[in-house]
Protein backbone atom coordinates (compact mmCIF):
# COMPACT_ATOMS: atom_id res chain seq x y z
CA UNK A 1 0.00 0.00 0.00
CA UNK A 2 1.10 3.31 -0.88
CA UNK A 3 1.26 6.11 1.49
CA UNK A 4 0.33 9.76 0.49
CA UNK A 5 3.08 12.41 0.70
CA UNK A 6 0.93 13.90 2.49
CA UNK A 7 0.47 11.70 5.32
CA UNK A 8 3.83 10.78 5.43
CA UNK A 9 5.12 14.53 6.06
CA UNK A 10 2.28 15.04 9.08
CA UNK A 11 3.16 11.19 10.70
CA UNK A 12 7.07 12.28 10.58
CA UNK A 13 6.52 15.88 12.03
CA UNK A 14 3.96 14.68 14.72
CA UNK A 15 6.73 11.99 15.22
CA UNK A 16 9.51 14.76 15.83
CA UNK A 17 7.32 17.21 17.92
CA UNK A 18 6.33 14.23 19.94
CA UNK A 19 10.15 13.21 21.40
CA UNK A 20 10.87 17.03 21.46
CA UNK A 21 7.99 17.18 23.83
CA UNK A 22 8.72 14.14 26.05
CA UNK A 23 11.97 15.28 26.44
CA UNK A 24 11.21 18.69 27.61
CA UNK A 25 8.90 16.91 30.35
CA UNK A 26 11.35 14.65 31.51
CA UNK A 27 14.00 17.87 31.58
CA UNK A 28 16.33 16.44 29.47
CA UNK A 29 15.48 18.82 26.40
CA UNK A 30 16.23 22.77 27.12
CA UNK A 31 16.21 25.78 24.49
CA UNK A 32 16.83 28.37 27.61
CA UNK A 33 20.54 28.11 27.38
CA UNK A 34 20.63 27.85 31.14
CA UNK A 35 21.24 23.52 31.15
CA UNK A 36 23.17 21.35 28.84
CA UNK A 37 21.41 18.65 26.56
CA UNK A 38 21.92 16.22 29.72
CA UNK A 39 20.23 18.24 32.32
CA UNK A 40 23.57 19.89 33.94
CA UNK A 41 23.38 23.46 34.76
CA UNK A 42 25.54 25.89 32.21
CA UNK A 43 28.39 27.75 34.29
CA UNK A 44 30.93 30.39 33.38
CA UNK A 45 34.34 29.33 32.40
CA UNK A 46 37.51 31.04 33.81
CA UNK A 47 38.86 30.66 30.88
CA UNK A 48 36.71 32.61 28.68
CA UNK A 49 34.66 35.46 29.93
CA UNK A 50 32.72 35.69 26.77
CA UNK A 51 30.80 32.37 29.12
CA UNK A 52 29.22 35.23 31.27
CA UNK A 53 25.62 35.34 30.88
CA UNK A 54 23.38 38.09 31.86
CA UNK A 55 20.90 35.66 33.64
CA UNK A 56 24.06 34.14 35.37
CA UNK A 57 24.60 34.83 39.33
CA UNK A 58 27.29 37.13 40.93
CA UNK A 59 27.98 34.32 43.09
CA UNK A 60 28.45 32.29 40.15
CA UNK A 61 31.28 35.01 38.67
CA UNK A 62 33.07 35.14 41.86
CA UNK A 63 33.19 31.56 42.44
CA UNK A 64 34.44 30.85 38.75
CA UNK A 65 37.06 33.48 38.20
CA UNK A 66 38.06 33.64 41.70
CA UNK A 67 37.38 36.93 42.86
CA UNK A 68 35.82 38.22 45.99
CA UNK A 69 32.10 39.31 45.91
CA UNK A 70 32.93 42.63 47.69
CA UNK A 71 35.69 43.13 45.19
CA UNK A 72 33.24 43.29 42.75
CA UNK A 73 30.27 44.91 44.36
CA UNK A 74 32.93 47.88 45.58
CA UNK A 75 34.86 48.33 42.08
CA UNK A 76 31.33 49.02 40.32
CA UNK A 77 29.71 50.62 43.09
CA UNK A 78 26.86 48.04 43.47
CA UNK A 79 25.29 48.58 47.15
CA UNK A 80 27.29 46.41 49.69
CA UNK A 81 24.44 44.46 50.62
CA UNK A 82 23.60 43.38 46.91
CA UNK A 83 23.16 39.38 47.40
CA UNK A 84 25.23 37.11 45.99
CA UNK A 85 22.31 35.48 44.33
CA UNK A 86 21.01 38.13 42.69
CA UNK A 87 21.30 37.92 38.23
CA UNK A 88 23.71 40.64 36.68
CA UNK A 89 21.23 41.61 34.37
CA UNK A 90 18.65 42.81 37.27
CA UNK A 91 21.80 44.73 38.75
CA UNK A 92 22.86 46.72 35.34
CA UNK A 93 23.35 50.46 36.15
CA UNK A 94 25.69 53.40 33.97
CA UNK A 95 28.85 51.50 35.62
CA UNK A 96 27.66 47.75 35.73
CA UNK A 97 26.82 45.76 32.87
CA UNK A 98 27.93 42.37 31.88
CA UNK A 99 30.06 43.80 29.00
CA UNK A 100 31.90 46.02 31.81
CA UNK A 101 31.96 42.91 34.21
CA UNK A 102 33.50 40.93 30.85
CA UNK A 103 36.27 43.53 30.46
CA UNK A 104 37.44 44.34 33.94
CA UNK A 105 37.37 40.46 34.44
CA UNK A 106 40.02 39.87 31.86
CA UNK A 107 41.72 43.04 32.64
CA UNK A 108 42.05 41.15 35.66
CA UNK A 109 43.50 38.02 34.73
CA UNK A 110 46.04 39.76 32.60
CA UNK A 111 47.09 42.47 34.77
CA UNK A 112 49.91 40.51 36.47
CA UNK A 113 51.77 39.37 33.25
CA UNK A 114 51.35 41.80 31.48
CA UNK A 115 54.59 44.90 31.22
CA UNK A 116 56.60 45.23 34.81
CA UNK A 117 53.32 45.43 36.88
CA UNK A 118 53.97 42.04 38.85
CA UNK A 119 56.54 43.50 41.06
CA UNK A 120 54.57 44.39 44.04
CA UNK A 121 55.63 47.38 45.25
CA UNK A 122 58.34 48.55 42.87
CA UNK A 123 58.11 52.25 41.56
CA UNK A 124 60.62 52.96 38.76
CA UNK A 125 59.89 56.37 39.59
CA UNK A 126 60.65 56.68 42.96
CA UNK A 127 63.48 53.59 43.20
CA UNK A 128 66.78 55.15 43.05
CA UNK A 129 70.09 52.40 41.83
CA UNK A 130 72.03 51.70 45.02
CA UNK A 131 75.45 51.77 43.32
CA UNK A 132 78.04 49.06 43.80
CA UNK A 133 80.52 48.85 46.69
CA UNK A 134 84.15 50.02 44.05
CA UNK A 135 87.29 48.68 44.96
CA UNK A 136 90.16 51.76 45.72
CA UNK A 137 93.40 51.48 46.26
CA UNK A 138 95.62 53.64 48.89
CA UNK A 139 98.49 54.69 47.28
CA UNK A 140 100.86 54.92 50.36
CA UNK A 141 99.15 51.20 51.99
CA UNK A 142 98.73 49.59 48.61
CA UNK A 143 95.70 48.02 50.83
CA UNK A 144 92.18 47.91 48.93
CA UNK A 145 89.50 48.88 50.38
CA UNK A 146 85.79 49.00 50.18
CA UNK A 147 83.70 52.28 50.21
CA UNK A 148 80.20 52.13 51.50
CA UNK A 149 77.34 52.76 49.49
CA UNK A 150 75.24 55.55 49.45
CA UNK A 151 72.16 55.15 50.81
CA UNK A 152 69.00 56.49 49.54
CA UNK A 153 65.11 56.37 50.69
CA UNK A 154 62.36 58.53 50.41
CA UNK A 155 61.47 61.98 52.33
CA UNK A 156 58.82 60.99 55.15
CA UNK A 157 55.12 61.68 53.54
CA UNK A 158 55.83 60.74 50.16
CA UNK A 159 53.97 58.99 47.47
CA UNK A 160 55.79 55.93 46.16
CA UNK A 161 55.22 52.39 44.79
CA UNK A 162 55.58 51.34 48.31
CA UNK A 163 53.25 53.11 49.75
CA UNK A 164 49.64 51.70 51.44
CA UNK A 165 46.53 53.75 51.60
CA UNK A 166 46.92 53.21 55.61
CA UNK A 167 49.95 55.50 55.21
CA UNK A 168 47.92 58.09 53.40
CA UNK A 169 45.64 57.60 56.05
CA UNK A 170 48.37 57.93 58.26
CA UNK A 171 49.74 61.29 56.77
CA UNK A 172 46.27 63.08 57.40
CA UNK A 173 43.95 62.06 54.54
CA UNK A 174 40.73 61.02 54.82
CA UNK A 175 39.14 57.97 53.56
CA UNK A 176 36.15 60.46 51.65
CA UNK A 177 39.08 62.33 50.06
CA UNK A 178 40.94 59.33 48.98
CA UNK A 179 37.59 57.64 47.62
CA UNK A 180 36.98 61.01 45.78
CA UNK A 181 40.68 61.02 43.72
CA UNK A 182 39.79 57.48 42.97
CA UNK A 183 36.35 57.84 41.68
CA UNK A 184 35.66 54.86 43.72
CA UNK A 185 35.73 53.13 46.75
CA UNK A 186 38.56 52.68 48.57
CA UNK A 187 40.00 49.44 49.37
CA UNK A 188 41.43 47.37 52.65
CA UNK A 189 44.02 49.55 54.02
CA UNK A 190 46.84 47.68 53.61
CA UNK A 191 46.49 47.18 50.09
CA UNK A 192 49.39 48.90 47.60
CA UNK A 193 48.24 52.00 46.01
CA UNK A 194 49.51 51.11 42.78
CA UNK A 195 48.39 47.68 42.86
CA UNK A 196 44.97 49.26 43.50
CA UNK A 197 45.26 51.85 40.65
CA UNK A 198 46.83 49.26 37.56
CA UNK A 199 44.27 46.35 38.92
CA UNK A 200 41.54 49.07 38.37
CA UNK A 201 43.25 50.63 35.19
CA UNK A 202 43.71 53.82 36.56
CA UNK A 203 46.66 55.86 35.75
CA UNK A 204 49.09 55.63 38.51
CA UNK A 205 50.94 58.69 37.85
CA UNK A 206 48.05 61.20 37.78
CA UNK A 207 46.25 59.35 41.13
CA UNK A 208 50.02 59.75 42.57
CA UNK A 209 50.23 63.28 42.43
CA UNK A 210 46.12 64.11 43.38
CA UNK A 211 47.40 61.90 46.30
CA UNK A 212 50.57 63.99 47.25
CA UNK A 213 48.94 66.72 47.26
CA UNK A 214 46.73 66.57 49.40
CA UNK A 215 48.96 64.55 51.56
CA UNK A 216 50.73 68.16 51.30
CA UNK A 217 47.93 69.86 52.82
CA UNK A 218 47.84 67.90 55.63
CA UNK A 219 50.42 68.73 56.66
Amino acid sequence: MRIHPILYGIFVLSLFLGIVLSFQAVGIWSISGKITADGQAVLPSASDVESIKGWMTLDQIATAFDVPLDEILSTFQLPADTPGSAALKDLETEKFSVTNLRTWLQERSLAPTQGITPMIGFDIQAAALTPSPTVEIDVDAQIPFTSAPTEHSAPERTMTGKTTFQNVLDWGVSQPTIEQVLGCAMPLPGMLVKDFVNQNGLDFATVKAALQAEIDKAK
